[in-house]
């Protein structure tokens, strides 16, 4: 099978090279000249530090204005950009869809709006569409590990078991596993809540709060996330998988996570302006920490770690403050 990747970011390039190890031909589509360039002549993405090893002969970038020219040749197509690009992007590639078509969402984000990607999905496709070929990946899955070829899995999300199947054996090799899912929600939320607890782990760290605090975090965290995912309609048992605390562990464990390298800084004292604008890729999570703290507070759902991280990004609160109020809460049973 043939396929194509649309974003050529450091998770859309790793993405692509799976992908080309076990198929034939991958298309990748870049909005940077540069890129494709370093792509097709070099072997590498070396704007996103992805050198070692060299991608597979197999893949060829691509610019957006030639994804018309090959997307009657694909069988799935997997829109791997930011959340900001993400309706832009699927407006895109509407009309070139066909029936045949698989779509897979690997984007972990929300628009500033309030939407989830499934939302903007339902906004522009049909349901009966989004029932049949569109997929959800999520996981526990750091870029440039997955690029240097270490050992890591991910699960598949759709409503249509064989879309699921088709997309499962086109990614899965010796070192990438992946699981197949029809909790949509849950598995798309899972990947978006973490990464606001991304944040605070960071924060810890970088204040030096110890392993307790760390682990108090994470657990107190997936609690949170269990709260809002089953609020809007997902699983509970998705939470505590690969794509609920699988990937919280994931990006809350170093520096090879953005969200917690954000909140590394953070609590080291920087400001959130000078820290996005020395960065490459997208922090998805310190714009879901907005988005998700005002949807919970109008559905009153208890997110005290999401709210306190809202605080210190957007209103300037004092991050020894802020910990000082959670440790102060009202006490309670654990939930």
């Amino acid at each position: 099978m043939r396929a194509l990747v649309v974003g050529c970011g450091a998770w859309g390039t790793s993405l692509a090279k799976v992908i080309a190890e076990r198929n034939e031909k991958v298309y990748i589509a870049c909005h940077s000249e540069g890129i494709i360039q370093d792509i097709n002549k070099n072997r590498v993405n070396s704007f996103y530090g992805l050198v070692n090893p060299k991608l597979p002969a197999g893949i060829e970038a691509i610019g957006f204005d030639k994804i018309q020219r090959v997307i009657p040749e694909v069988t799935v197509i997997f829109v791997v950009v930011s959340s900001n690009f993400y309706g832009s992007t699927m407006k895109m590639l509407k009309p070139m869809i066909t029936s045949n078509h698989i779509i897979v969402s690997a984007t972990k984000g929300m628009e500033e709006s309030g939407l989830s990607m499934l939302d903007i999905d339902r906004q522009i496709f049909a349901e009966e569409q989004l029932s049949r070929q569109f997929c959800v990946l999520s996981g526990p899955n750091l870029a440039k590990e997955i690029y240097a070829g270490l050992p890591a899995a991910t699960v598949i999300s759709s409503h249509s078991s064989s879309a699921a199947t088709t997309v499962q054996k086109m990614i899965s090799n010796d070192i990438f596993r992946a699981y197949v899912s029809n909790d949509v929600i849950g598995v798309m939320y899972g990947g978006i809540l973490k990464n606001v607890i991304a944040l605070a782990a960071g924060i810890v760290d970088a204040m030096d709060l110890g392993t307790n605090a760390k682990s108090a975090l994470m657990v107190r965290g997936i609690a949170e996330m269990r709260r809002y995912c089953v609020h809007v309609g997902g699983e509970e048992d998705t939470v505590f998988g690969l794509s609920g605390f699988g990937d919280l562990i994931t990006t809350c464990t170093g520096p090879k996570s953005r969200n917690y390298s954000v909140g590394y800084a953070l609590g080291k004292g920087e400001k959130i302006a000078d820290i996005l604008v020395k960065m490459v890729d997208v922090a998805e999570g310190v714009k879901s920490s907005k988005v998700i703290h005002f949807l919970a507070l109008k559905d009153r759902i208890p997110m005290p770690i999401t709210s306190a991280i809202y605080k210190v990004i957007y209103e300037g609160a004092s991050i020894k403050d802020t910990i000082s109020s959670l440790m102060n809460r009202e006490l309670k049973k654990e939930d």
